[in-house]
């Protein structure tokens, strides 16, 4: 009897806790779904919010990021070092490296592998997808004319090519460029001089044979290897076959009347060609001291540095 009255007098007070908990119940379940009703919104106007675009950067930087190469040099690394960053900075590009840069070009990355051969590979670039097609096509021409060229005694020796990747290995030459060369060595024997000359020669008329236009002899590309002979390359923008050049050479070994509206000619090669073997001799550009639009009209009224060699070269515009 006593239980059942002790029952009986709890019961309203379940009743409140139950209808208490019910209403807390509810009021979880309220607040849950208008969180995701506004998530739901939130991410509705994050997908139709169109980005603000950004304008394309002013200059672009190339960074670096170590490659596998490195890991085996370097094994206690950390992993970060590796890694490319998620959000570079605008107008930043970062790439993997595979090898030891030597040099780099308007267009291509230029790296010595650990096997001791030269790789050379197109630059990216997000912001300009056109300019990066033009590089992975100035690589295409390149390696059709080292195919085209084959074995030459003044030409690098392809080691392989990579049309996917439009990569190219070529064969090291541990002297460097010929511009660098010279201006840095304290003194060349007039005989390597004379035996540069005619190297440099040998080598533009290979590149003729071949039906190929170099449209850049400069000294800056010509190398040497480790007896100091000479051969010519970079040829990224230049024409085989009739094909347009998208590269030039510079006021001072560029002929009078050259115009981009021009097909290029042997001729302009074998003038610049000149103006290479000038620098072989006498060790500087010609007229070295005056400003290049000056050059420019010195060449154009047929006003040449004296040195005989090379005048049979650029007397060939006149």
């Amino acid at each position: 009897m006593i239980l059942a009255n002790s029952r009986a007098s709890l019961l309203p007070l379940w009743r409140y806790a139950i209808a208490q908990c019910t209403n807390l119940w509810n009021l979880i379940l309220n607040s849950l779904r208008k969180q995701r009703r506004l998530s739901q919104e939130d991410t509705a106007e994050k997908s139709t919010r169109v980005p603000t675009p950004k304008a394309p950067p002013r200059h672009i930087t190339y960074w670096p990021v170590p490659g596998s190469w490195q890991r085996r040099e370097h094994p206690n690394w950390s992993n970060s070092v590796f890694q490319v960053p998620e959000n570079p900075p605008h107008g930043t590009i970062y790439y993997v490296t595979k090898g030891k840069q030597i040099s780099c070009g308007a267009t291509a990355h230029v790296e010595l592998l650990p096997s001791g051969h030269v790789i050379k590979y197109p630059k990216s670039n997000p912001y300009n997808p056109t300019e990066e097609d033009n590089h992975r096509r100035d690589m295409r021409t390149e390696a059709e004319i080292y195919q085209r060229i084959g074995e030459c005694p003044y030409v690098p020796k392809l080691i392989d090519w990579d049309p996917e990747s439009c990569c190219l290995t070529l064969e090291n030459f541990e002297k460097g460029n010929l511009a660098v060369y010279l201006t840095s060595s304290a003194s060349i024997s007039s005989e390597i001089r004379r035996q540069w000359t005619l190297q440099a020669a040998s080598a533009v008329s290979a590149l003729h044979m071949a039906d190929v236009i170099h449209c850049d002899v400069a000294p800056r590309n010509f190398l040497l290897n480790g007896s100091l002979n000479l051969h010519i390359a970079d040829f990224a923008g230049s024409s085989a076959a009739g094909s347009p050049n998208t590269i030039a050479a510079g006021a001072r070994f560029q002929p009078p009347g050259w115009s981009w509206h021009l097909p290029a000619k042997a001729a302009d090669d074998i003038f610049a060609l000149g103006s290479v073997m000038y620098f072989i001799m006498v060790g500087e550009e010609p007229y070295a001291e005056l400003p290049e639009a000056d050059v420019e009209k010195l060449f154009q009224e047929g006003k040449f540095p004296q040195w005989a060699s090379q005048h049979k070269c650029w007397s060939l515009y006149f």
